[in-house]
């Protein structure tokens, strides 16, 4: 009778990979470190995988998975803020701001706890280079779509490309992604968040429409509005 695959063990399997392709990367990661590392013997990792691909590609597909999530909910949040700030007569740009770092440094927990996968991602080329821009391809389109919307109802200046915003946004997070894969200390994620809203909120925020309605920065932050 042929064995089963045990679930549990599929788990602290992933995580092991996980850690190796960080370690050594996808090329040079090897399976009997991965099964080394799970407790496992190497011909019991072909109960869960037929190779190392396979199982870098499951890690980066629930990595994506998570991040895609956490934009989808972002946005529902975002939406339903947005309501109850008009129910109380909106105007008010700080809370704003504190609402989309506080969610912002929410997804950079999410790449700081991921940045071994990170390390890995660049070296994998492949399938996982085409799972990494399907999914950065939907992520813009999602941005873009936002401030859209924003230009729409006057929020956002008109003068900008949605679709530059949304370059400048996803890049900018990539880039956090990078930087994180070379540090060894967990950084101030909400600082870092707020200084990129603050960046994108002088870029094109309407002055006109939120006249009177600015944040203050607080001692040695940028101003914002």
């Amino acid at each position: 009778m042929a064995r089963t695959a045990d679930p549990t063990v599929h788990e602290t399997l992933l995580e092991a990979a996980r850690v190796e392709f960080a370690r050594m990367g996808l090329e040079r990661a090897k399976v009997e470190d991965m099964a080394r590392r799970a407790g496992i013997s190497k011909g019991a990792f072909y109960l869960h995988f037929r190779t190392k691909e396979d199982a870098f590609r499951e890690i980066l597909q629930r990595f994506l998975g998570a991040l895609e999530e956490h934009a989808r909910q972002r946005q529902e949040a975002e939406c339903r803020f947005e309501e109850a700030l008009r129910a109380s007569g909106g105007g008010d740009l700080e809370k704003a701001l504190e609402f989309e770092c506080q969610a912002d440094a929410e997804l950079l927990e999410i790449l700081w706890r991921n940045r071994q996968i990170l390390a890995a991602v660049d070296s994998a080329g492949g399938n996982s280079t085409r799972l990494v821009g399907d999914f950065r391809r939907r992520i813009r389109a999602m941005v873009a779509d936002r401030i859209t919307r924003k230009q729409a109802e006057g929020r956002l200046r008109r003068d900008v490309d949605p679709e530059v915003v949304a370059d400048a946004i996803v890049g900018s997070y990539e880039t956090f992604g990078r930087r994180m894969v070379e540090m060894r200390e967990r950084p101030d994620l909400p600082a870092w968040a707020r200084s990129l809203l603050v960046l994108i909120y002088e870029g094109v925020l309407d002055r006109q429409a939120a006249r009177g309605a600015h944040p203050r920065p607080q001692a040695g932050e940028g101003r914002a509005g």
